[in-house]
């Protein structure tokens, strides 16, 4: 039973908190008698806890917070549904946020610049005068197109020499292979009995009939150099007698007259022993050519005879070969971007003719030491260029420098791109993103 007081207090309190505060609304005088118990176990409570948290990770001990107990009839406390819900609000786990692999989870940006994959620079290999220019810096030329002609008057020639040593070569191969006729058979037998009689000569020194010939004909060119002195003293006086014929009759006579007294002078002192060495080595070779054609060539003559044939196709091979470096050729396939050569100059050999950039190309960054280990060679990356501000070139990690340069302490890193990249032009300054932690 309740007093009329305390009927009272609670009308009051629906009055001024609404219908529901019946519930929650606590008499004062209850609470003067059970609050200073709630704030003892309140404290004792916080107490242990503060114990707990100090040990060396021991498992905290639950304590038991004491609820106030409201006599039948009277809602519950403040105190009272706040502990209730405690242990419900603890039961229920944190909801993890998934996480997602294809979001990029950073990104580093870069300057570098747009570089050609390859740069080639065609040298002169032979030297002249250059004769014709036929490409311009922008060109774009095909592998083997010519791009500058240099003269080859001299390399001509000397391609012509080296095929006449071929076929000269060529002919006596073909010569000691061949197998000689009767005619050939006869000729060098002939050839062997004229030598030996000639030997024999020699050695036996002349005969009185070989004497008296050799006087007759020194006589005779005696005679024939004095009858040619008369004629040309009669146009002595003429100041062309150089170009007149009596000049040359004299001429030739006073020869004859020389070589008659040779012979005669030499049969008179007999055969020396040079004449007779003389002999015999006509001899030898008249008797070794008849041989040759009797039994053929020997397997050692014909291995010479090759061998002389594969060097004139060596130097053959040699002189094309500079003739063919006086036409210049594009090596490879790529765009003219200098050209070192202008017709009519003087070009030696190793001097530069066109330098040559390939239509690919590539975006070199330096990356610092420390994020070095976020970039893997196919990452995806983002080029961009001051000239199209609003393109984004996409790319990938395609070189790593194995070695770090000691003095930046940066690695160098080369980024090729993956589609359309005609409009990037090599010496552009570029922008270059590395996402990380995309997946491809």
């Amino acid at each position: 039973m309740t007093s009329k007081r305390e009927r009272h207090i609670g009308e009051l309190g629906k009055r001024q908190h609404g219908a529901g505060a019946s519930r929650w609304w606590i008499p004062k005088a209850q609470v003067q008698g059970v609050w200073p118990r709630v704030v003892v176990w309140a404290s004792l409570a916080l107490l242990l806890a503060a114990c707990n948290l100090g040990g060396s990770q021991a498992e905290p001990t639950p304590v038991a917070v004491p609820t106030y107990a409201p006599p039948d009839g009277v809602g519950t406390g403040v105190v009272a549904e706040t502990a209730a819900s405690a242990p419900a609000a603890a039961e229920a786990p944190a909801a993890a946020a998934p996480a997602r692999a294809d979001v990029a989870l950073g990104s580093n940006t870069y300057t570098g610049e747009v570089q050609a994959e390859d740069q080639v620079t065609v040298m002169a290999e032979v030297g002249g005068q250059v004769l014709q220019v036929n490409v311009e810096v922008g060109d774009r030329v095909q592998a083997g197109e010519t791009l500058v002609r240099i003269d080859s008057t001299t390399l001509e020639a000397q391609r012509a020499q080296a095929l006449a040593g071929l076929e000269a070569a060529q002919a006596q191969l073909d010569l000691l292979l061949t197998k000689p006729d009767e005619s050939d058979l006869e000729a060098a037998r002939a050839a062997v009995a004229a030598a030996e009689a000639a030997y024999q000569r020699a050695v036996e020194g002349p005969t009185e009939e070989d004497l008296i010939v050799a006087e007759t004909q020194l006589r005779q060119a005696e005679a024939a150099v004095k009858r040619a002195q008369a004629a040309y003293n009669q146009v002595s006086w003429n100041p062309l007698i150089a170009a007149l014929p009596e000049s040359l009759q004299l001429e030739q006579a006073t020869l004859n007259l020389e070589a008659a007294r040779a012979q005669y002078n030499k049969l008179v002192k007999g055969s020396t022993a040079d004449v007779i060495a003389g002999a015999y080595a006509q001899l030898a070779q008249a008797r070794a050519t008849l041989k040759r054609l009797e039994e053929g060539p020997e397997a050692a003559q014909i291995r010479a005879a090759e061998a002389q044939v594969r060097q004139a196709e060596t130097a053959l091979y040699l002189a094309q070969l500079q003739l063919d470096k006086a036409t210049v050729k594009a090596p490879v396939e790529g765009v003219v971007s200098q050209v070192n050569a202008t017709e009519g100059a003087m070009l030696a050999p190793g001097s530069p003719v066109v330098t040559l950039l390939s239509p690919a190309v590539k975006v070199t960054i330096a990356v610092e030491e420390f994020r070095i280990a976020t970039v893997q060679v196919g990452q995806p990356a983002r080029i961009r260029v001051d000239a199209y501000p609003d393109r984004v070139f996409e790319g990938k990690v395609a070189i790593i420098a194995p070695a770090l340069d000691t003095t930046t302490r940066t690695v160098q890193v080369t980024i090729r791109p993956t589609g359309d990249a005609s409009l990037l032009v090599p010496g552009m300054f570029a922008t270059v993103e590395l996402l990380e932690g995309e997946s491809s």
